[in-house]
């Protein structure tokens, strides 16, 4: 999935929104998740499930900003073994 923001600021704001979301979708899910222990409810399961896309639905929206901004780490391949370290018993 790629979100197209075309300028800077909208995608550092894009960002941010998306840290937010998930943080506060994550924090919001714990303290639920702590406060109805035990006592599951329909309507607690739907609203876990709410907060849960919510935190999902945040860090999808940094990665994307961070992919539009060129922040991605970069992938370092794994060095080549050498063949006498392989064949060598």
């Amino acid at each position: 999935m790629r979100i197209e923001v075309r300028s800077r600021t909208g995608n550092a704001v894009l960002g941010v929104l998306g840290v937010v979301y998930f943080l506060a979708g994550a924090a919001l899910l714990a303290y639920q998740v702590v406060q109805t222990w035990g006592v599951w409810s329909k309507t607690d399961i739907a609203l876990q499930m709410v907060l849960l896309f919510c935190a999902i639905s945040g860090l999808l929206f940094f990665l994307s900003a961070s992919r539009n901004l060129g922040l991605q780490l970069q992938h370092r391949e794994a060095p080549l073994h050498r063949e006498d370290a392989v064949t060598a018993r």
